[in-house]
């Protein structure tokens, strides 16, 4: 691995820390807040706790995907070695001939990426989940102020009506 490989990977790996380790506390501030009373209506309530348990998940998965990517350098070595054996192989024209702990190895980082590449997904699927639930909540709380406005219009042109003819 080259020294910008390194560097690169391991400013992932801190910033995927500590994005992972801020949202997890703000989080974990928000489920306290919770327990307190608050003027929060129900479906309020249950919406920021739902918001948090996700945002929580995510943030667990930030941790065990930065816990990947670190481990990864100890594999790097090795597989550039293999690839390196391969390509010589190749340019000599015969076939790269593997021992058997080199195709253990070979299966071995061809499931440690795609675990890697899954619990990436599980971040998407979790932010794509947590946006859609702020659409819909959003779309509820601007149905319920225009029902609130309506209504309260409707009240305010009786009252004028009322006025206008004569009544009080």
């Amino acid at each position: 691995m080259t020294p910008k490989q390194i560097f690169f990977g391991a400013s992932l790996v801190v910033v995927l820390v500590a994005m992972a380790c801020y949202f997890a506390w703000r989080q974990i501030q928000a489920l306290r807040t919770l327990r307190r009373p608050n003027e929060l209506s129900p479906a309020d309530r249950s919406y920021v706790l739902y918001q948090a348990w996700r945002r929580l998940a995510c943030s667990v998965l930030m941790l065990v995907l930065a816990v990947l990517l670190a481990t990864s350098f100890f594999l790097e070595g090795p597989a550039e070695t293999l690839a390196a054996q391969g390509e010589a192989a190749r340019e000599r024209g015969v076939a790269p001939k593997l021992d058997p702990s080199q195709v253990q190895f070979l299966d071995l980082y061809r499931n440690y990426w795609i675990i890697v590449l899954l619990v990436l997904l599980a971040i998407i699927v979790l932010a794509a989940w947590d946006y859609l639930a702020i659409w819909r909540f959003g779309q509820q709380q601007y149905r319920q102020l225009q029902r609130d406005r309506r209504t309260m219009i409707e009240n305010e042109l009786a009252r004028l009506r009322s006025q206008r003819n004569g009544h009080n």
